[in-house]
């Protein structure tokens, strides 16, 4: 029963986090709070993963829940790996940029010559 209490006390904290931040789009921000709803709901009533294990053919709710958190943590290590790419090749090319608008030897217009 303590630790139904310390889920429930992080996955509202992570709730507060999500719902207070501004960097995102609100259809984002709503699904991460459905899901934390819906983890909520599963803190509580454990049984539920059971059932839905059953239909998936694992033979426990805790199973289950590792196999997708499993799966939903490699998502988002690829997905940040490809958005890491992203970010890496668009400073390259910014550099670049930057580099071949001030060459060698040339002042910029922050340089005190």
């Amino acid at each position: 029963m303590m630790i139904q209490f310390f889920l429930s006390l992080l996955l509202a904290a992570t709730a507060v986090l999500v719902a207070i931040q501004r960097t995102t789009s609100r259809l984002l921000r709503a699904t991460v709070l459905v899901v934390i709803a819906f983890g909520a709901f599963l803190i509580w009533f454990p049984g539920v993963t059971d059932r839905f294990a059953e239909l998936f053919g694992v033979s426990r709710g805790a199973d289950l829940v590792l196999y997708l958190w499993v799966v939903i943590t490699l998502a988002l290590i690829v997905f940040l790996y490809l958005k890491l790419a992203t970010l890496s090749r668009r400073l390259t090319r910014l550099t670049r940029a930057v580099a071949l608008g001030h060459p060698r030897g040339e002042p910029g217009r922050n340089d005190k010559r």
